[in-house]
């Protein structure tokens, strides 16, 4: 498939034969497979990752459409790459986006909640090819509460690598992007029956399952409850700088104010103590700062995600669920957890193939939270538990799809395709 880039298009006899043995997946990445094992770091890991999600395996599995949605041709070359995939990067690219990726089929629309609000929806793909294919959908969770999906747009790629074969999924949550704002209880609730809605218009279950992909705590736990409800929903899930508690993400984020700045410190906990909207103007830089180190390291080239954030008019919901406080316990996620307990053998019980758990070397979620959810479900190994693979990746903080693109989306399809072989 035709690249953005003068680079990593070789048709060499190595090049095309790793293009076999990897399928359909970007030929940047099959060219540096063919270098010899340890010339790249990146081509190990993939390979030990590959043997790790293959600890399980399942039956391929269907994929679905969104026919109350409405469609769309194939993006328009011409389109700004910026605007539509402002969340990928590339490393054997120099960033820029595959051509395949404006070529790709979309639709896009509004899924009813029953509140009656309207929860934005984008998905990529071909429906009749996936589904000839087999290829299960890929369903994308941001963090919350209230972000839109752009700054995880890199994941269409995933879609259009294989010419449209596997469809993405995307929804921007209640209060931002093009989704109504919430109105009455402000709570996780909301934005769990919002998911729900979501699945239920897709088809997912339905119609075989889809991989689940979620950012955060708060993705971690919308996908875990899904998954943990909803019998042959979640073929496979990755969860993406998870915490196993709220409290925990806040207080491995406080701890990482002791790698910031003192000013930016002061700023940050001075806001927070009673958020005077005097030292607004300060805490934003400081937590500019923050970000640069913890959340995404490619600084304005990391783009959108500070376009992806909730506007000022759902500043009342944020206020309702964490106090509008990102390093202080506050507002009603104070004491919500993840449902550890058993959880391996709930989500073998309940057709889950494959689970990884990703960090960031830089992320502020320390190293021990992430994993005390990998073992959490390696516990029930004995009881029908899938296998729980742990990645901590090198050069990138929380946004590792942001930061390493190339290596995320290549260790996706790995396990993605991994949970669909019999």
């Amino acid at each position: 498939r035709e690249m953005l880039s003068s680079s990593s298009t070789s048709t060499t006899g190595a090049a095309r034969g790793c293009a076999r043995r990897c399928g359909r997946r970007r030929i940047a990445r099959c060219v540096a497979r063919s270098t010899p094992r340890g010339a790249d770091e990146d081509v190990d890991r993939v390979g030990v990752l590959d043997v790790m999600c293959g600890r399980r395996q399942g039956a391929a599995m269907l994929a679905t459409l969104a026919t109350t949605m409405g469609g769309g041709c194939a993006h328009a070359a011409t389109t700004s790459s910026s605007s539509l995939f402002c969340g990928y990067f590339d490393e054997y690219s120099n960033g820029l986006v595959p051509q395949y990726a404006f070529n790709t089929p979309w639709n896009e629309g509004y899924v009813d909640g029953a509140d009656g609000a309207k929860t934005f929806v984008r998905g990529v793909g071909d429906y009749k090819k996936a589904k000839k294919e087999a290829n299960a959908p890929v369903f994308v969770i941001a963090n919350g509460p209230g972000i839109s999906h752009e700054y995880l747009s890199g994941v269409e790629t995933l879609s259009g690598e294989v010419g449209g074969a596997r469809e993405v999924f995307e929804y921007d949550q209640r209060g931002c992007g093009k989704s109504d704002a919430v109105g009455g209880e402000r709570n996780i609730d909301v934005y769990l029956n919002e998911a729900r809605d979501v699945v239920k218009a897709l088809r997912l279950a339905d119609e075989g399952g889809a991989h689940v992909l979620a950012h955060g705590y708060w993705g971690a736990r919308i996908a875990l409850t899904l998954a943990l409800e909803t019998p042959g929903l979640v073929r496979s899930l990755t969860l993406v700088s998870p915490a196993p508690s709220y409290a925990r993400q806040v207080a491995d984020w406080r701890l990482a104010l002791d790698d910031v700045s003192p000013s930016a410190r002061d700023a940050i906990l001075a806001y927070e103590h009673d958020l005077d909207a005097r030292a607004q103007p300060a805490y934003d830089d400081a937590m500019r700062e923050f970000s640069s180190k913890f959340v995404t390291r490619r600084g304005a080239a990391g783009g959108c995600f500070d376009r992806s954030l909730a506007p000022a008019s759902c500043d009342a919901q944020r206020l309702a669920i964490t106090g509008a406080k990102y390093f202080t316990l506050d507002g009603s996620l104070a004491q919500d957890t993840l449902p550890l307990a058993g959880l391996g053998a709930k989500l073998g019980a309940n057709g889950v193939k494959a689970v990884r758990v990703v960090r960031g070397e830089f992320d502020a979620v320390r190293e021990t939270s992430a994993r005390e959810i990998v073992d959490a479900v390696n516990a029930d190994a004995n009881q029908g538990a899938p296998f729980c693979a742990y990645d901590d990746v090198p050069n990138a903080a929380s946004c590792v799809f942001l930061d390493r693109g190339d290596y995320f989306f290549e260790t996706l399809n790995v396990c993605v395709e991994t949970a669909e072989s019999s």
